[in-house]
């Protein structure tokens, strides 16, 4: 079993800048491949393969105005044109033309790329990332174990590396109850055993995070200028204000999730049957999605 462990990279501010330029090549990359796909969708009615795509980016690196992506790790783009296939194939099962997957943007709050694994070096609290060099890590990573898929991101604060490893479990003698789980708008869920979990959002404290969150919100707006690249000292700083509480709820409520169901975990199971609701589309509804997100 593959266990997923994420840390927090501090880089030097020169690492940061080469970090920032790899995620930028890593979010272009995934734009062509869209552009390209649409396009050639529109032309011909059928999809473009990603072996082919990736062939063409290939040949794009070689004009003028594109040699800022020599200085980019190969396997950057490279994977990010996987990616995009990935996701493709994901909206061709919902969608008959598959068109309905979204650029990237650099507003958006999630940035990162893929860091090769085959380079990937793992030191005492540092790492060693192709292209990047020696970072820093907050927490120490397992040494003695393969990485898998190593993924750097940035939530706009911080810098993270997600990386998997190989884990191995003894089993586990297993009750011969069934459980069923109902997602709930009061309680997080309701399982059939009688155990229940509180919604966090409920919470006093979520909610005043959330009002902060909220007036952090409404002074980015009006501090906002139209057509300015360089935003004031004022919005840059109620935007880092509107970040940190973002993150803050985030971990607030994963954390209890994670709780919620470690608990449900420990009374070992046969089976837990949990009911099949689009909470996607119940995310629209303005009135129950504060209750579910």
């Amino acid at each position: 079993m593959i266990l997923a462990k994420k840390v927090r990279l501090i880089p030097t501010p020169e690492q940061e800048k080469v970090l920032r330029n790899h995620a930028g090549a890593a979010r272009f990359a995934y734009n062509y491949c869209k552009r390209m796909s649409d396009r050639y969708y529109k032309l011909f009615g059928k999809s473009v393969s990603q072996l082919a795509l990736q062939k063409r980016f290939t040949k794009i690196k070689k004009r003028k105005r594109y040699e800022w992506l020599h200085n980019i790790n190969a396997q950057v783009p490279k994977q990010a044109s996987k990616d995009f296939d990935k996701a493709r194939k994901h909206s061709f099962k919902k969608y008959k033309n598959g068109s309905h997957t979204s650029y990237k943007s650099k507003k958006d709050l999630i940035q990162g790329f893929y860091a090769n694994y085959e380079r990937l070096i793992i030191g005492k609290k540092v790492v060693h990332i192709q292209s990047i060099g020696v970072v820093k890590t907050s927490q120490q990573l397992p040494r003695n174990k393969k990485p898998s898929n190593p993924r750097v991101t940035f939530d706009g604060r911080h810098w993270w590396m997600s990386v998997g490893f190989q884990e191995d479990f003894e089993l586990q003698a297993l009750t011969n109850e069934s459980i069923g789980v109902d997602v709930g708008l009061k309680e997080l869920f309701v399982a059939s055993n009688g155990m229940k979990e509180r919604n966090i959002n409920k919470d006093a404290k979520v909610k005043k995070l959330l009002k902060r969150k909220k007036s952090a919100q409404r002074d980015m707006s009006r501090r906002f200028k139209k057509g300015v690249k360089i935003q004031s000292a004022g919005y840059e700083k109620a935007k880092t204000e509107h970040l940190r509480l973002s993150r803050k709820i985030t971990n607030i409520r994963n954390n209890h999730i994670h709780q919620a169901t470690a608990k449900l975990v420990k009374t070992k199971p046969m089976r837990i049957v949990v009911e099949d609701l689009s909470i996607s589309n119940l995310l629209k509804n303005k009135k129950l999605s504060k209750a579910f997100s």
